[in-house]
């Protein structure tokens, strides 16, 4: 753990999330992880996609209170057919990050094994990944509001369950992770030991090029790259390269993953254009260079005011209390009662900002509008520069 750290005091106040499926693997480090720490607290996720899945999600949370362990089950709402792992997983690390800042929780802990690296590795791979992908997934990533720490990963799931079983402890067999319509278990099913090794020697030559890269990168964003609080980056001409774009339109957008290579390429030859929801054009009166402002037509439209509540992935409303008919919204046309050369943003930034609106008028500004602005606004898109979230597999 102490690789994985650094941690909070381990206080009531501050207790460490863990994500427990119920099955052998979440359960294991549940119990390893009460023997490293006094105050955690499991989050035991009922996805209501089979008749069984509620009362399996009793079952674990009563297994958790036999540990010592509080547990509590988030049952998640209905989600759109199709893509079914990749909805399910969206929608369940979304509770998980609500339920962890609602428990005070800064870091979650889940049961990533060796074997779904090697399972990751081989996906990405096969799907033409670069370096990126195929470092997999990281010990120890950023998601919104909370750390995703993966202390497992170097432990093969035999190892997990037979600390089950020392211990006299069951769990319990989810019947989907031997459904072949899956591409995860097909992968984890025919992998044969020696495909496993090649997974983990490119995953370790792949994460010395990442770094290296991510070194590089650092330093032409650290000399070229200005960001703006507003929400946009002003790049100069050397720093207008395919690695820099590529990174900056993930960061603008606050989206889970960059552009493909040949998209940024076409874009940085033609100089201009909108790529992954973001628009690249010349700075003008900013100086030489580019700027990479969120794309307005991109944006989310409105949602209900409340407290907390993120909007369109990159920005999150920190007011305690907000109207109750108010809505969270681009400024839009509300910018043009502004100057925007006085506030020194480009208009186009000025127009993907939040504001808060009540019957289609523009009500409250955000706070990065010093002087104007009163409503408070922090930047949440949670995505780094350099480095990567991480795959939330």
């Amino acid at each position: 753990m102490e690789n994985v750290g650094p941690w909070l005091p381990d206080v009531a106040e501050a207790p460490v999330g863990l994500a427990v499926s119920g099955g052998g693997d979440s359960l294991a480090l549940a119990w390893l992880a009460k023997r490293w720490r006094h105050h955690v607290v499991a989050f035991v996720v009922d996805h209501a996609l089979r008749v069984e899945s509620a009362a399996e999600a009793r079952l674990t949370a009563r297994r958790l209170q036999v540990m010592g362990i509080d547990a509590r089950v988030l049952k998640l709402a209905p989600f759109p057919e199709g893509r079914l792992q990749e909805r399910a997983r969206d929608a369940r690390f979304e509770a998980l990050e609500e339920a962890c800042v609602e428990a005070g929780c800064l870091d979650l802990l889940v049961a990533h094994h060796l074997h779904d690296q090697d399972e990751t590795v081989w996906m990405r791979q096969h799907a033409g990944s670069g370096p990126s992908g195929l470092a997999g997934m990281e010990a120890v990533a950023l998601r919104g509001r909370i750390r995703i720490v993966r202390p497992c990963l170097m432990l093969p799931p035999e190892r997990l369950r037979a600390t089950l079983r020392a211990a006299g402890l069951a769990w319990i067999e989810d019947p989907s992770n031997q459904n072949r319509r899956f591409e995860r278990v097909r992968w984890r099913q025919d992998l044969s030991s020696t495909q496993r090794d090649h997974a983990r020697e490119w995953q370790v030559a792949a994460q010395v090029l990442r770094c290296s890269e991510d070194r590089k990168l650092a330093r032409i964003l650290a000399e070229s790259a200005v960001w703006h609080s507003a929400g946009w980056v002003h790049l100069k001409p050397d720093g207008i390269k395919d690695n820099t774009i590529a990174a900056l339109i993930r960061l603008v957008s606050g989206q889970r993953y960059r552009p493909s290579r040949e998209q940024v390429q076409a874009l940085v030859s033609r100089g201009q254009g909108t790529l992954g929801g973001v628009m690249m054009r010349p700075a003008g009166r900013f100086g030489d260079g580019v700027m990479l402002v969120r794309e307005e037509r991109a944006v989310e439209g409105l949602v209900a005011a409340k407290a907390g509540v993120l909007w369109d992935g990159r920005w999150r409303g920190a007011a305690d209390a907000l109207p109750a008919d108010g809505m969270i919204g681009a400024l839009g046309e509300g910018a043009f009662q502004l100057d925007a050369r006085r506030l020194r943003l480009p208009v186009s930034a000025l127009r993907t900002l939040p504001a808060l609106w009540r019957n289609g008028q523009v009500i409250g500004l955000p706070d990065v509008l010093e002087g104007i602005g009163t409503v408070p606004f922090v930047w949440a898109g949670g995505v780094p520069v350099t480095g990567e979230r991480g795959s939330m597999t």
